[in-house]
């Protein structure tokens, strides 16, 4: 198993942060068949081969993904990935 985490700073608000990473979540169902539930502010998904949070604060999102040994060489891959997801919903 392999750890991912990313923290990423907005000015979006609690809120609005929220919708984004829905959006991020609504994509990764469209992309990866990821499944996703909310707990409280925490996004809590799993698709085949890694599972994680994306926990969302009024100031940072942070993406925390473990993925299977399958997965371990497209790790890059995978983080830049995130990036570009963060990138589009965050801004």
């Amino acid at each position: 198993m392999s750890d991912i985490k990313i923290e990423r700073t907005h000015t979006l608000g609690q809120e609005q942060a929220r919708m984004a990473v829905q959006a991020v979540a609504k994509q990764l169902e469209t992309d990866l068949q990821a499944k996703h539930q909310w707990q409280g502010d925490r996004l809590k998904f799993d698709c085949p081969g890694a599972h994680g949070w994306i926990i969302v604060t009024p100031g940072e999102v942070c993406v925390t993904a473990t993925l299977s040994w399958l997965l371990i060489p497209a790790k890059g891959r995978i983080e830049r990935s995130i990036n570009e997801y963060l990138d589009r919903y965050l801004t």
